[in-house]
């Protein structure tokens, strides 16, 4: 069974994979989502691609354990303060990645302190 630090990496993975797949089928929604212009499509199809190819990342990273790299998606609280700064558009997706990196630095740091598997209820983590 995954740690608890690990499922929260897979979920925001997935929700990154989500979300660049749905803006690929429906891009005129993502733009009009973000308040971006028609010319802007381009730039949203290449947004749409990279989150779909962080969303991989990230899951396989939960698969694989890597606690290394689940320290340092903590850097997505500076991800957010980009994204908040850019206008209420974009600030969804800026308190979405502040949630999610919160709550894998509280995983990591219950973890950290009453071990990895520690707080399932059958505790064979």
């Amino acid at each position: 069974m995954p740690s608890i630090t690990a499922i929260t990496i897979f979920i925001f993975g997935l929700s990154a994979f989500n979300h660049g797949v749905s803006n690929l089928i429906s891009p005129r929604k993502g733009l009009a989502a973000k308040q971006l212009p028609e010319s802007a499509l381009p730039a949203l199809n290449g947004f749409s691609v990279a989150i779909i190819g962080i969303g991989i990342y990230y899951m396989l990273a939960a698969y694989q354990e890597n606690r290394g790299f689940f320290a340092l998606t903590l850097a997505r609280f500076i991800s957010a303060r980009i994204f908040w700064v850019q206008g209420p558009a974009w600030r969804v997706i800026a308190t979405w990645e502040a949630f999610s990196a919160g709550l894998t630095a509280v995983a990591l740091a219950y973890e950290g302190y009453y071990g990895r598997y520690a707080g399932w209820p059958d505790g064979t983590l």
